[in-house]
C-alpha cells in the first residue's frame, strides 16, 4: 500500500528523532543562556589576535563585526563548526535506507513483498527527510526557550534563519550517503566512505577560509560545508542559491540511487 513503508518508517524513527532533538536543543539552549556570561567587545578583541586558520577553525569569517554580537555568538559557540555534529544523524539515517537492512537480511524480506523498490528507497527517503525537519524544529525550540529562561536579548528570526538553513544541509549528507551505500552496497565500506567525504570537505573549507583570494580558496569551494556558513547566513539571511543547490543535488543523488537500486542485486 502506497505510504505503508513511509508510516512504518517514522514509526521506527521518532524515538531516535527525539533523542537527537533533545540533545541539540539542550546543547543549544546551553549556548543561549551563556551569553550573559561574555563581554561582546572583549569576544572580537580576543578572535581579532587569533590568526585566520584558527578562525577558520571555529567557523568565523573575516567580518568580525557580525560575531562582536549576541546572534553571533549563539552562531559561532553552536552552529560554527558544529555542522560536523549535525553530519552524523543524517548519515545514520542515510544508511539504514539500504544498507544496513541489507547487512541484516531486513531488504531481502521486505522486497519479497508486492512493493516496488523505488518505492522502498523514497519513501524511507522521505520519512527520514521529516525526521531531519523534526530535529531541527527541536534545536529551534531549544533556542527559543533560552531566550525565554534566560532573558537574553536575540533576534530569534535571524537565529531561525541560521537553524533552518540544517534542513538542506542535512537532507543533502543523507542523500549523499544513500547513494554511497546502495552504490558500494557493504556497510562497513560505505561508512568510511562517507567519513572520509565529510572529513576532507571539513579540510578543504577550513584552508580554503583561511586563505582567501588564493588558490586554496576555490579549492575551499569543492566542499558542501563552505556553504553553511553561519557568518553569511546571520548576515544574509537564507542564501537560496546555495539552499537550491543542496535540494537540486540530493534530488540528483535520489534518482541516481533509484537507477542503481532497480538494477542490482539486494545482499543476503
Amino acid at each position: 500500500m502506497l505510504g505503508s513503508v513511509f508510516l512504518e518508517t517514522l514509526k521506527q524513527t521518532w524515538k531516535q528523532m527525539l533523542a537527537w532533538g533533545v540533545g541539540l536543543a539542550a546543547l543549544a539552549l546551553l549556548v543561549v543562556i551563556m551569553v550573559p556570561l561574555f563581554d561582546m567587545q572583549a569576544m572580537r578583541e580576543l578572535l581579532e589576535s587569533f590568526p585566520p586558520m584558527i578562525l577558520a577553525m571555529v567557523g568565523v569569517g573575516s567580518d568580525l563585526e557580525i560575531f562582536a554580537t549576541n546572534e553571533g555568538f549563539v552562531a559561532l559557540g553552536f552552529f560554527g563548526k558544529s555542522a560536523l555534529v549535525f553530519a552524523v544523524y543524517p548519515v545514520v539515517m542515510g544508511m539504514r535506507i539500504s544498507a544496513n537492512e541489507e547487512d541484516n537480511g531486513a531488504s531481502d524480506v521486505l522486497l519479497s513483498l508486492p512493493i516496488a523498490r523505488a518505492q522502498v528507497l523514497i519513501e524511507k527517503f522521505l520519512a527520514y527527510a521529516v525526521s531531519v525537519v523534526g530535529v531541527v524544529l527541536l534545536i529551534y525550540l531549544g533556542l527559543h526557550v533560552g531566550v525565554l529562561a534566560g532573558g537574553v536579548e536575540l533576534d530569534v528570526a535571524r537565529l531561525a534563519e541560521i537553524t533552518f538553513y540544517l534542513i538542506p544541509l542535512m537532507v543533502f549528507v543523507m542523500a549523499a550517503t544513500m547513494l554511497i551505500a546502495v552504490l558500494v552496497r557493504r556497510r562497513t565500506v560505505a561508512l568510511g566512505i562517507v567519513t572520509a567525504y565529510i572529513i576532507i570537505s571539513y579540510m578543504l573549507q577550513t584552508i580554503g577560509a583561511a586563505a582567501e583570494g588564493t588558490v586554496a580558496e576555490s579549492v575551499g569551494a569543492i566542499s558542501f560545508l563552505t556553504y553553511y556558513n553561519a557568518g553569511e547566513i546571520l548576515s544574509q539571511g537564507f542564501i537560496w542559491p546555495h539552499i537550491a543547490g543542496f535540494l537540486g543535488l540530493s534530488l540528483v543523488m535520489l534518482l541516481a540511487s533509484l537507477y542503481r537500486y532497480e538494477q542490482r542485486e539486494i545482499g543476503v
